[in-house]
């Protein structure tokens, strides 16, 4: 495949990717409602979703079923969004360290990245918005501005996912570490009865299930930022890599 056609498949990759985005949302959004119904009905009824009585739920329950719904809008809206930021300004200053440069580094260096994406075709769009407006080219300025307005839709729209995916995973820990009623702790307590390994198997499962969950909030912690978005620029990519032979050559000297 030329470079042309990556870079077409790519595009059409990344617009399957915003659908599937937007249905996963959605998925998790019916799993948060499960996940904190189920720790809601451990501490009101000592039951779970799946063997809940609801007849035998009195006023008195269904005051604290009311309780419950305020303490999920609470985490939903305001304190997961002050945990996960602390989480991330954490992991930002670890990021910062020594042994945090020395592990990024091992995933990809930077000018492997940048070069691999020339050769593609594509260069950053602060690059190419720099050089649309020195050449004062208007037909690239709004390339540029088409290029930025997708940006943000894929940024924010990956942000929300984010977000949700972290306040699913905190839903899913308190689910299993709060109460042996839950289903995730019924299922730990039933394989912990088999003896042996089957507890530890159970929560390595579990933990398994919440770093799933967690994975878009995990993979947005390392995505760069839109500053460091990307877009189709033939002609400019090429001057870049002709200037980075142009270093090794000189470099060779």
């Amino acid at each position: 495949m030329d470079a042309g056609g990556a870079v077409k498949g790519a595009a059409e990759q990344g617009l399957r990717l915003l659908d599937k985005v937007t249905e996963f949302r959605f998925a998790l959004a019916l799993l948060s409602v499960a996940v904190a119904l189920d720790v809601a009905l451990a501490w009101i009824a000592k039951r779970n979703v799946l063997n809940m009585d609801w007849s035998t739920l009195d006023a008195g329950g269904m005051a604290k079923l009311g309780i419950a719904v305020v303490a999920y809008v609470f985490w939903m809206a305001a304190l997961s969004p002050l945990v996960r930021a602390v989480l991330e300004y954490v992991l930002m200053l670890l990021g910062n360290t020594r042994l945090g440069r020395a592990l990024s580094s091992v995933v990809e260096p930077e000018h492997e990245t940048a070069e691999r994406r020339y050769f593609w075709g594509r260069v950053r769009v602060n690059d190419a918005k720099l050089r649309a407006l020195k050449d004062k080219d208007t037909f690239w300025i709004a390339q540029v501005e088409k290029a930025e307005a997708k940006v943000r839709e894929e940024w924010n729209e990956m942000a929300a996912l984010a977000s949700l995916s972290f306040s699913v995973a905190g839903l899913m820990l308190t689910d299993w570490w709060t109460s042996e009623y839950s289903i995730a702790g019924e299922i730990s307590a039933w394989l912990g009865g088999y003896g042996g390994r089957m507890e530890s198997i159970a929560t390595l499962g579990t933990l398994a299930c919440v770093v799933v969950i967690a994975f878009p909030w995990l993979y947005r912690v390392r995505a760069h930022h839109p500053s460091d978005a990307w877009m189709d620029h033939p002609e400019l990519a090429k001057e870049c890599l002709d200037d980075i032979e142009a270093i090794r050559r000189n470099a060779r000297l």
